[in-house]
């Protein structure tokens, strides 16, 4: 299910926070001066032309970017709402192709303007960067090679879990599995932890919900099962992320809107979520 939340409408509403003044009463030139920003449709599109955003990708987050192996092109989900967002606000973009740990090292260092790349918005991320309202609902799965015996994560205890290094993933099994005596075991991308557990180098692995489905309708012969869904009480929200300075938040935020308004969001979800697509081998 996708979820927008814009924080700007297109009709310009003001909300008083604590008492409120008479709604017909003349402004005095101190509320003037505190009205809040409004941004509505029409100024954003094409607001943003001349400018060009260095945005962080990564190659292994299908079916969200990840690198065609056939046209060696970065593709996905992402990417078709990058060029979207670029095409109503005017903007040009140049991707930079690294894992998420690097991805965030650029973004606090300002080597890149933002991110998008299926990346949850959490409360550790939210301290360093900016994100726009969330474009994406996820939550987390477990997957296990097929010979591991276990019907929940209450069965994984002493085992051998991998997962990308830097990812929400990562963040999740350190704070609610490593007390269950597993040995957690990083690698640089998601690739490599489906490689070791299609080999059983490692028991079990947790990732997005979306991303796991998407692995095993491209490899149906595969040694790894689903045991549990919904390892999240709370959905996982995906949103771009940008340096702490990033002065374009609000036209982002108002131009996901409109896409989604327009229905080309629905579109672009329907291309990569609802067809039978095959990421090309």
């Amino acid at each position: 299910m996708k979820k927008i939340i814009a924080l700007l409408l297109t009709f310009s509403f003001v909300f008083c926070l604590g008492g409120c003044t008479n709604p017909f009463q003349k402004d005095t030139e101190t509320e003037k001066s505190q009205k809040p920003k409004v941004i509505t449709s029409i100024k954003t599109e094409g607001s943003m032309k001349g400018i060009t955003l260095k945005v962080g990708v990564s190659p292994d987050m299908a079916p969200f970017t990840f690198k065609n192996k056939q046209s060696g092109e970065i593709e996905g989900f992402d990417i078709d709402l990058l060029e979207a967002l670029s095409e109503y606000l005017g903007f040009d973009y140049v991707l930079v192709v690294e894992q998420i740990k690097d991805i965030e090292e650029d973004l606090e260092e300002k080597k890149i303007d933002c991110a998008i790349s299926g990346i949850s918005i959490t409360d550790s991320r939210q301290e360093k960067f900016k994100f726009t309202d969330s474009y994406f609902e996820n939550s987390m799965t477990l997957i296990t090679n097929k010979n591991v015996v276990a019907e929940s994560k209450k069965d994984i205890v002493h085992m051998k879990l991998g997962t990308e290094k830097g990812t929400s993933e990562h963040e999740y099994l350190l704070k609610y599995m490593k007390k269950y005596n597993n040995k957690i075991i990083t690698y640089k991308n998601m690739t490599q932890v489906y490689r070791a557990l299609e080999k059983g180098k490692i028991d079990a692995a947790i990732y997005d919900s979306t991303g796991v489905e998407y692995y095993l309708k491209n490899h149906p012969n595969s040694n790894i099962v689903v045991v549990e869904k919904n390892l999240y009480e709370e959905q996982s929200d995906y949103g771009i992320m940008c340096v702490k300075d990033f002065h374009y938040m609000d036209e982002l935020n108002v131009a996901m809107k409109q896409i989604d308004l327009s229905g080309q969001y629905q579109e672009i979800y329907n291309k990569w979520f609802r067809e039978e697509t095959k990421q090309k081998e």
